[in-house]
């Protein structure tokens, strides 16, 4: 799940694979890698079909878009329980490019992402014995797209885990920490905090 524009993007392949298996046992949080940026989504769960477009004829597509639950952060950043999965693209750890750059419709401003949804073998590159790949086939709206930092492509993310702090209940206390400015100068400053709370199973057995 990422609309980097510069980067991946996303992938249908993958998104069949995993996400029914993510709604079937409950997932909360996915973490991810390799676009080198910071994303996040909200709670997802489901897929619309035929919603993505073309980008060669601009017939609609089907990219598996992921349905958020909600369309607006909570406040006070707390998520309880959010019945979906929430995916993170943690790739700050070290790019080449000076800033996050994202994908936007160009009318509406909103976000775009970039979506592979054909077989995307390797093809021969410029030089011998180096190989690249075609682009991107499809874009889709990223109505999924909860934040994301085009501040810095540079951070780091910390997780705190509080069990039972709040009796029955277990928490996952998300901290997004990045660089002050596009080039890392060992100065970070807090991007975003959310948390993701929800009752334990044997809270939920005690109480019953």
């Amino acid at each position: 799940m990422s609309s980097s524009d510069p980067g991946n993007g996303s992938d249908k392949g993958i998104r069949e694979a995993w996400l029914p298996l993510f709604d079937t046992y409950g997932v909360d949080l996915v973490l991810c890698g390799h676009d080198h940026d910071y994303e996040r989504t909200f709670p997802v769960r489901g897929r619309h079909h035929d919603t993505g477009r073309d980008v060669a004829t601009g017939e609609p597509v089907d990219t598996l878009q992921p349905i958020p639950l909600v369309r607006e952060d909570p406040a006070d950043g707390v998520y309880d329980s959010p019945q979906g999965a929430i995916h993170l693209v943690l790739g700050g750890g070290g790019t080449g490019a000076p800033l996050g750059v994202y994908g936007r419709d160009p009318q509406s401003g909103a976000p775009l992402a970039k979506v592979f949804t054909k077989r995307n073998a390797p093809r021969p590159g410029a030089k011998p014995g180096t190989f690249m790949r075609a682009k991107a086939d499809a874009v889709e709206a990223a109505i999924w797209s909860a934040r994301r930092d085009t501040e810095s492509a540079y951070g780091i993310a910390v997780f705190d885990v509080h069990y039972d702090e709040t009796p029955g209940m277990t928490s996952i206390t998300l901290s997004y920490w990045h660089t002050v400015g596009a080039v890392p100068t060992g100065d970070y400053e807090l991007f975003e905090k959310i948390v993701l709370r929800k009752k334990r199973k044997d809270a939920l057995r005690n109480s019953s």
